[in-house]
């Protein structure tokens, strides 16, 4: 066997070494969730060093790597179709979050103006919405909406009636009603 030869074979064999290397680091990548999309080239190295690779002793090495760099490829893509298909439900939830800490923000307004007019209850005009993240309006007489926020005086939120009770109502995306008052 030639010189060349051997430098050759022993060259692809570093590179079959290598490529398994790359494809396991590949795997452990696709599996963290800060730079999981860095697997998608570590793969692709593993791969490209793997069928570079075929012909030299390391050839079990080389398909190793091919095949753990596909695996780490494979586990990064499904990461971002997870990613991507859990977003949209992820922002609703936030917004839906935003939206109660908003009512909150209002019954406690509603508390202090009672605690400041000996129990007296304000009108839905007494309070603001300039601190609020979401809800943009906030009336006494509309039905709750996703960006509108209703007080009632008179009616807790299981519609019992009294005197000093309120309620602040408003609309989540998942449809449902949050409430929250005396």
């Amino acid at each position: 066997m030639s010189e060349a030869t051997t430098e050759t074979r022993t060259g692809n064999e570093g590179l079959a070494t290598a490529s398994l290397v790359l494809g396991c680091v590949a795997i452990v990548i696709a599996l963290t969730i800060v730079v999981w999309y860095l697997a998608i080239l570590v793969g692709s190295l593993a791969i490209v060093f793997g069928i570079l690779s075929l012909q030299s002793r390391g050839r079990k090495k080389a398909i190793a790597g091919i095949v753990t760099g596909i695996v780490g490829m494979l586990l990064s893509i499904l990461l971002l179709i997870a990613l991507y298909s859990a977003a949209p439900a992820l922002l609703k939830n936030q917004r839906d979050t935003a939206r109660k800490t908003d009512i909150t923000t209002i019954s406690s307004e509603v508390s202090t103006f009672q605690a400041n007019n000996r129990g007296q209850l304000p009108a839905a005009s007494d309070l603001t919405t300039a601190r609020l993240h979401v809800i943009e309006t906030l009336s006494d007489s509309d039905e709750p909406s996703i960006s509108g926020a209703v007080y009632t005086v008179g009616e807790d939120c299981n519609g019992v009636p009294s005197a000093r009770a309120y309620k602040v109502q408003i609309l989540l995306e998942s449809g449902s009603h949050y409430c929250q008052g005396s």
